[in-house]
């Protein structure tokens, strides 16, 4: 699985043991958390993402397409 490592640096805020998600290898469990977090923002903002859901799912869209 390809992850970067500044993309691990943007996620730590949001999912606290992203490096052990990382370290097993399935990059579904990995997308699937993320899109947790990006759920929540949106609920969180009216239905839209803010700033930082933005952020997170272009965080997202890179690790799909890395893999």
């Amino acid at each position: 699985m390809i992850v970067k490592a500044e993309q691990i640096k943007a996620l730590k805020p949001y999912i606290e043991d992203i490096e052990a998600l990382v370290t097993l290898g399935d990059v579904q469990a990995v997308l699937d958390t993320i899109d947790d977090v990006i759920v929540d923002n949106i609920l969180a903002n009216n239905d839209e993402p803010d700033d930082e859901g933005i952020k997170l799912q272009k965080i997202y869209d890179e690790i799909f397409n890395q893999n």
